[in-house]
């Protein structure tokens, strides 16, 4: 037997119109949480635009420059990340927390750059100077794929590269003239009369009467030379430090880079026993030292006074 059993309920005693209108209410809230959602992350989706995404495969082959080593990208389909992960197995410092990946499109040059160690801070890479007011130190990526660090001082601009050797030579540039050559006849001469001592010597800049050779208060031996600091100021200020081996060659000892950390330039003078003692020059960028033909510092001719080496 069938039994057909029809419900009623409280809305069904109401009229039609008011029923109608009450119905609704109870039907709506779940639609009315959802429309609000809907609209809530689109206009988070608005607010914050993709970036660009990386090419399913680049265009042009890559390189990577990284501890001195040149190495290619097996895949033009490898991602930035699948390059890191990569290297990661030669070097293992390569994490992906600790590294970013520096990449110059135009190049196809990619540069691991290790964050620091201290409060996770990253160095910021340009691949050209940057624009007024420039920081006392920056980092600066080369068209060979090299990365430099660069320091301004009120001498020049100093770059010594941040991986691989810094035994390179490099060009000068100064914002102050060439030195001229009586600056260093006068120390050779010095070095010359005392040749089993070392000397120490500043080549001093003043904005308003030109180069000086100052001679600080200095304890000297025949293997050793300490001398007093110089007061600088923003118009008088050390262009250039030059110390004597006396007899011994033309060389940077441990001692000297030990002592060479502050950015300029230096120059050691040896066999100073003879008529044309030899000279070396160099500058340090933060203590790594780029060496420096001397002609390039001074003004005239050098090879009356000295040997470059």
């Amino acid at each position: 037997m069938n039994t057909n059993i029809q419900q009623t309920t409280i809305f069904d005693l109401l009229p039609e119109d008011e029923r109608k209108g009450l119905i609704p209410q109870v039907l709506e809230p779940e639609k009315s949480v959802k429309k609000p959602t809907t609209r809530t992350t689109s206009a988070k989706a608005t607010a914050k635009p993709a970036e660009e995404p990386e090419p399913d495969e680049y265009e042009i082959d890559r390189v990577v420059y990284y501890a001195g080593h040149r190495l290619e990208v097996p895949s033009r389909t490898m991602k930035l990340e699948d390059v890191r992960a990569w290297l990661e197995q030669t070097f293992p410092e390569l994490t992906k927390e600790r590294t970013e990946m520096v990449y110059d499109k135009e190049t196809g040059h990619i540069v691991p750059v290790l964050k620091g160690h201290k409060k996770g801070a990253a160095i910021t890479v340009y691949t050209e100077p940057p624009a007024p007011p420039v920081p006392p130190v920056y980092y600066l990526l080369d068209r060979d794929g090299r990365v430099y660090e660069v320091r301004q001082t009120q001498v020049g601009i100093f770059a010594a590269p941040v991986y691989g050797s810094t035994g390179l030579r490099a060009p000068l540039h100064l914002f102050v003239p060439k030195i001229p050559v009586w600056c260093l006849s006068e120390i050779v001469q010095r070095f010359q009369s005392e040749p089993d001592i070392e000397h120490l010597a500043y080549i001093v800049y003043d904005t308003d009467i030109g180069y000086d050779v100052v001679w600080p208060e200095q304890k000297a031996s025949a293997v050793t030379v300490q001398g007093e600091g110089f007061m600088e100021t923003e118009h008088r200020f050390v262009v250039a430090h030059i110390h004597s081996h006396g007899r011994l060659p033309a060389y940077w000892s441990a001692t000297d880079d030990e002592d060479e950390v502050r950015t300029g330039l230096y120059g050691v003078v040896g066999e100073a026993d003879r008529e044309r003692p030899t000279l070396a020059f160099r500058y340090s960028c933060g203590g790594k030292f780029v060496k420096v033909e001397a002609s390039a510092v001074f003004d005239g001719p050098i090879t009356a006074v000295v040997t470059p080496v």
